[in-house]
């Protein structure tokens, strides 16, 4: 992330600071952990691959996110294959959820590791999708102001 990049984000957190608060306040409980595992699988990465470029540390961050959600989902899933207690229907339904949403983790790495493919070769693209981004998110903070 570039300098100005930081700024922008510093600059529209401190002003949308009290939505930003009011929508953490009404997040569930294990998001709110989810989030926060994230940053901090994010400052341990950062603290290690302090010599690693942008995009490389990106990539870093994307899979250990996505390998940490899969420990989640197995774990949870093995959980309620547990709770079926020898129903067969039971058991079969949560290991098919389980499998469907590693699935889904699995083709959302395979487009994660596809947009930074193309935004590496084409530069334009990583800008304005920063500057969409950043507008996007003041719009989501006003709209839950007005909540």
């Amino acid at each position: 992330m570039s300098v100005c990049q930081a700024d922008v984000i510093q600059t529209s957190a401190t002003n949308y600071l009290p939505q930003i608060t009011t929508i953490l306040n009404t997040m569930s409980r294990q998001l709110l952990l989810i989030f926060k595992t994230n940053d901090l699988l994010r400052g341990i990465e950062s603290s290690l691959r302090s010599g690693v470029d942008s995009s490389q540390r990106a990539h870093h961050t994307q899979t250990a996110f996505i390998t940490m959600s899969r420990c989640c989902v197995r774990a949870v899933g093995r959980e309620q294959a547990e709770l079926c207690r020898g129903r067969i229907l039971c058991k079969l339904h949560s290991v098919t959820q389980m499998y469907w949403i590693l699935l889904r983790l699995s083709t959302y790495e395979m487009y994660l590791q596809l947009k930074d493919w193309v935004c590496r070769w084409i530069p334009s693209i990583r800008s304005s999708a920063e500057k969409v981004y950043v507008r996007r998110l003041g719009e989501v903070l006003q709209e839950a102001g007005a909540l």
